[in-house]
């Protein structure tokens, strides 16, 4: 295998790539060098390396380039926190509750390997058990999953049934903290447990302890407002660009009087209104899941109290407001 064409999977619940390879503060701050989060058993491509770091392509996460190219998200990862692999995995399962448990054995009583957020991918062995999935780890371990924790990975026949999905999946992040960068559940509970291993209380920092690494390990978790919404559709099987930018690229247009439940609504940079800077879940009924300040959480919002107005007064000023234009746009596509 050429050095060019190494290929990296996650080895960590979450893990933080970055513009530089430097660490990610421990605090809940705007943080110009996040660049996104990969979640465990992600590909990535090897780029570089350098001392403890390789510099890497999460290929699974697309942005839109100004070479006018699509390429996974670039960045730095912590080497420790991935391992070379020969080939791309073919995943099969997806986590699809906030949170799952990989046990060592098919038990609840069974101890804990790994505690992994929404969105995970895996690949599981069907079996007549009814209760767990044995399930392929990334140290070429087995262990055992919830079948209520994961869900298929096939297409939806039904685009109702999709966009209700969709929504549901949207409602399990409200009062999840924002994070610049952040493309992950909040994994509180993984702190309780550490405190109770360490017999100490911790700052609610979200540390991850891994008991499968013997070890905590700390990151922050949580979601941006892309993050959020590339989450939602991934626990739905549509993969979508990274970014909010990318997003509205990839969606095609919809008049406002024909937004559904599932859809995207954007809005642009100030002044810029061909620049996507923000996107929200619609519900229905003027009302949408968002994630959108340091410091603040998923919510459930309302035109009204975002803008001013409702969705009909914004339409007499073209959806033009403070500068910013909003666009309304549909991924959801089902045959």
């Amino acid at each position: 295998m050429a050095i060019t064409d190494k290929i990296l999977i996650v080895t960590v619940p979450v893990a933080d790539l970055r513009r530089k390879p430097v660490d990610a503060k421990t605090l809940y701050i705007h943080d110009d060098l996040q660049e996104t989060q990969v979640l465990y058993n992600e590909v990535l491509l090897y780029l570089d390396e350098i001392d403890d770091w390789y510099f890497v392509e999460a290929i699974e996460q697309q942005k839109y380039t100004l070479k006018n190219i699509w390429q996974g998200y670039p960045g730095w990862i912590r080497k420790r926190n991935v391992t070379l692999i020969n080939a791309p995995l073919t995943y099969n399962a997806v986590v699809k509750n906030k949170t799952a448990r990989v046990l060592k054995d098919p038990s609840e009583k069974s101890d804990v390997l790994l505690t992994v957020s929404i969105g995970t991918r895996f690949t599981v062995r069907k079996t007549s058990d009814e209760e767990y999935y044995p399930v392929a780890l990334a140290d070429n371990e087995r262990g055992y999953i919830s079948k209520n924790d994961v869900g298929g990975m096939e297409t939806c026949s039904s685009e109702s049934i999709l966009r209700k999905a969709i929504v549901s999946t949207g409602r399990l992040f409200i009062g999840t903290p924002y994070l610049w960068g952040g493309k992950s559940m909040f994994m509180a509970e993984l702190l309780e447990r550490r405190q109770k291993a360490t017999g100490k209380r911790q700052k609610v920092d979200n540390s991850i302890f891994n008991i499968q690494h013997s070890k905590p390990y700390a990151v922050n978790t949580g979601v941006d407002c892309s993050g959020l919404t590339n989450l939602i559709y991934r626990v739905n099987n549509i993969d979508i660009p990274r970014d909010a930018h990318g997003q509205w690229m990839a969606a095609r247009e919809v008049a406002c009087n024909h937004l559904k439940p599932g859809d995207l609504i954007f809005v642009s940079a100030e002044g810029g209104t061909d620049i996507i800077r923000h996107v929200m879940l619609n519900i229905g009924r003027d009302r949408f899941i968002e994630t959108a300040d340091t410091g603040g959480a998923v919510k459930i919002n309302t035109f009204t109290d975002k803008f001013g107005e409702s969705l009909d007064g914004l339409a007499k000023h073209k959806f033009f407001f403070c500068n910013r234009q909003i666009y309304f746009g549909s991924i959801i596509s089902v045959q």
